[in-house]
C-alpha cells in the first residue's frame, strides 16, 4: 500500500480534548495524529474551573453551542447526588428540584424504571439515537415519575441528545435531563462533537488510527490503519504532544522513568521515587511532565493537556486553547 507523506505548519500527536482544541485554535495547516478517542471519551464531560480562564471558557461555550453537544455555565448533579459547578453539558443543567431516576438498578433514593434491561448506558444512548420507538418507550416508562424535574443517567443519545431531551420535556410536561457520571456517554458526546468540528475544518488533516513510532529531525513517523500496514511521515515546524500523560506509556531506562516521545524525566531514581509515599501523594496521572521540551528538528515543541499538567478536562481545554501563544 502507498505510504503517506504530509506537510504542514503544526503536528499534534493525540486526538483527545487538548489536541482537538489546539487543532481548532492554531494558525496554519495542522496535521492531527490520533490513535483513538482517548481519556476524554470516558470522562464526565464536566469542566470545573481551577483558576478560571474566562477567554478560553467563552470560546469553548460558543464553539460547542454550534454543535449537537451544547455547554453552559451552571450546576449539575452527580450520580452520588453531589452538586458540581462549572461548565456543564446543557442536558445536565439542574432545573428545579429533580427526582433521580435509575435505569434497571435501584440505588437508595432513586426512582427505578424498567427500560432496556441488561443494556449498558452506551448501548441505550445509541439505540435512542437511532430508534424513535425507543424514545417513545422511554417517555411511557417515565410517566409515573412526578416531580418538578427529572434526572436520568446519561443515556439521551450521543448525537440527538437535545432533540430527545426536548421530546421528553414536551411529553412529560416537566424538565428532563441527566446526571453526570464517569465513564459515561457524556465524554463520548463531547469528543464526537469536537472531532466533527475538526474534520469540517479545511486547515486540519486528521489521521485516525495512527500509531507514532519515531519523532526526529522535524518528522513524525509511524503506522496507520487497523492492521498498521500503512506507513506515514509528517513534517512541520511546530510539534505538540497531547498523548494523555500516563496513557502515553512511560518507559524505564536505567534508574529513570521517561516519557518516551519527549524523553522528559518523570523520576530520577526510579526505585527511590516510586515508593509508597510518592504513589499515594503524587500519582503519575496527576503529575505531568511540564510544557516545553526540545526534540531536534522542530522550531517549537510543547506538551499539552494531561501530558504536561496531569489529568483534568479544564487543564486540557486551557492548554489546547493557549497552545499557539508565543510561537515564532
Amino acid at each position: 500500500m502507498r505510504n503517506v507523506r504530509l506537510y504542514g505548519d503544526n503536528i499534534i500527536v493525540g486526538g483527545g480534548l487538548a489536541g482537538l482544541v489546539a487543532a481548532l485554535r492554531l494558525h496554519g495547516d495542522t496535521i492531527l495524529l490520533s490513535s483513538g478517542v482517548g481519556a476524554t471519551a470516558i470522562s464526565s464531560g464536566t469542566f470545573s474551573p481551577l483558576a478560571g480562564d474566562v477567554e478560553a471558557e467563552e470560546w469553548f461555550i460558543n464553539l460547542m453551542n454550534a454543535t449537537e453537544c451544547p455547554y453552559t455555565r451552571g450546576d449539575c448533579a452527580t450520580v452520588s447526588r453531589d452538586i458540581k459547578s462549572g461548565i456543564v453539558q446543557a442536558s445536565t443543567l439542574i432545573r428545579g428540584r429533580p427526582a433521580f431516576i435509575s435505569i434497571n438498578e435501584q440505588p437508595e433514593g432513586f426512582l427505578p424504571i424498567e427500560f432496556m434491561r441488561g443494556r449498558s448506558l452506551q448501548e441505550m444512548a445509541r439505540i435512542l439515537d437511532n430508534d424513535e420507538g425507543s424514545v417513545d418507550a422511554l417517555c411511557d416508562a417515565l410517566k409515573k415519575a412526578r416531580a418538578e424535574s427529572i434526572l436520568l443517567p446519561p443515556i439521551l443519545g450521543i448525537s440527538r441528545t437535545d432533540e430527545i431531551r426536548k421530546k421528553l420535556c414536551n411529553v412529560l410536561g416537566v424538565e428532563a435531563g441527566e446526571y453526570a457520571m464517569a465513564p459515561s456517554v457524556l465524554g463520548m458526546r463531547l469528543i464526537r462533537a469536537l472531532r466533527k468540528k475538526a474534520t469540517q475544518n479545511p486547515r486540519i488533516e486528521m489521521l485516525d488510527i495512527a500509531r507514532v513510532e519515531r519523532i526526529e529531525d522535524g518528522r513524525v513517523m509511524g503506522k496507520m490503519g487497523t492492521k498498521g500496514k500503512r506507513e506515514f511521515m509528517a513534517h512541520a515546524d511546530n510539534l505538540f504532544i497531547a498523548t494523555g500523560g500516563l496513557l502515553t506509556g512511560f518507559k524505564v531506562e536505567g534508574d529513570s522513568l521517561l516519557e518516551p516521545f519527549t524523553r522528559a524525566t518523570v523520576c530520577m531514581d526510579f526505585e527511590a521515587d516510586l515508593n509508597e509515599e510518592f504513589l499515594s501523594q503524587h500519582p503519575l496521572m496527576y503529575k505531568g511532565i511540564g510544557e516545553k521540551h526540545f526534540i531536534k528538528g522542530f522550531k517549537n515543541v510543547r506538551a499539552l493537556g494531561s501530558t504536561a499538567h496531569g489529568f483534568g478536562l479544564y487543564r486540557a481545554l486551557v492548554s489546547g486553547y493557549r497552545a499557539g501563544e508565543g510561537l515564532e
